[in-house]
């Protein structure tokens, strides 16, 4: 019993919670504040590349995130992390030894990764970093809408549509004509706004193989497989001869319809399916930001609602940019 009650034994602990993260920096994801904490540089360095472009835009409580790494030379096997949710909870699982907790109304995430994760810095942002920063942020402040932004004189089209329907690939086309390039994959809705004006990354586009085929500027560029187990080619879009903006007001939403060998043509689409499709995305978080969320795809129905069949991009950039000069 007197071994037991020594003062200077050292206390077991199994669960990391004492463990200390000494390294900090306050990033701005998507123009957010958020501050990460670590103990190891990899973790900074990391962020630093996928983040110091953007600056503040938005003057708000931080965000926090806290992600440890261990020694361990792991690393995960399966291609994507397991999601689970449950009201302000949501757990990103790829491995016993890899794993994020985000806590919704604390706007607070942690999570440890191995040593071998955290070298990788395109698999640390894809499956850790960028996850969960993400997720905090739109359940703060926006609703995500699976969709590549583009504008034209000031005038923003949002492409929907599933994967293969060639959303990178004509946002891409619009910005090597002359529009502005917001976002490739992911969008968002500003929820404190009371119009569409939306969000992006414009820093990276992201492009199938079939791309270096398709525009000849990119013929020379590897594809490499990302951390989702695709195989993809991702550029900086600094090394792109296109305009970017961090943002713009949605006027058109194009649900896109990419069919080889049929004409162009564009036509209306039930808003009661673009509704569909759009909220979607807001499946997880609590009811109350669910359906604020819901509100701002509402919002977005009151822009003009399209479907646009294709089968070559070339066509489908003049077909918009006419929908832009003449309103439909």
């Amino acid at each position: 019993m007197k071994e037991c009650l020594r003062s200077d034994r050292v206390l077991f602990d199994p669960t990391l919670s004492a463990s200390d993260l000494p390294l900090r920096r306050t990033f701005f994801p998507l123009g957010f504040p958020l501050d990460l904490e670590t103990n190891s540089l990899h973790v900074i360095q990391a962020a630093e590349e996928g983040w110091d472009h953007f600056a503040k835009a938005y003057d708000c409580a931080p965000a926090r995130l806290s992600v440890g790494v261990t020694n361990s030379d792991s690393m995960p096997t399966e291609p994507r992390s397991s999601f689970r949710s449950r009201e302000h909870l949501m757990s990103v699982i790829a491995d016993p030894e890899n794993f994020l907790v985000c806590d919704f109304i604390s706007a607070f995430a942690f999570g440890w990764v191995t040593r071998a994760v955290a070298a990788d810095h395109p698999f640390l942002r894809y499956r850790f970093l960028t996850a969960a920063a993400h997720m905090l942020i739109q359940q703060s402040a926006l609703a995500p809408v699976h969709g590549a932004l583009v504008s034209r004189h000031g005038m923003g089209i949002l492409l929907c549509g599933e994967s293969f329907a060639g959303k990178s690939t004509l946002a891409y086309a619009c910005a090597r004509a002359g529009w502005v390039y917001v976002s490739d994959d992911a969008s968002h809705l500003l929820r404190e706004r009371n119009d569409r004006y939306a969000i992006g990354d414009p820093y990276a586009i992201r492009f199938r193989e079939d791309a270096r085929d398709l525009f000849p500027e990119l013929s020379d560029l590897m594809p490499v497989v990302r951390p989702n187990g695709k195989i993809a080619i991702e550029i900086p879009t600094r090394e792109l001869a296109v305009a970017t903006a961090n943002g713009c007001s949605v006027e058109h939403v194009i649900f896109l319809n990419r069919k080889q060998g049929r004409a162009t043509e564009l036509c209306r689409f039930p808003k009661d399916d673009a509704f569909a499709a759009l909220s979607s995305y807001a499946s997880f978080g609590t009811q109350h930001v669910r359906t604020a969320q819901e509100h701002c795809y509402r919002r977005l129905l009151t822009a003009d609602i399209w479907e646009l069949t294709y089968g070559h991009f070339s066509d489908a950039v003049e077909r918009l940019d006419r929908l832009v000069s003449a309103g439909g």
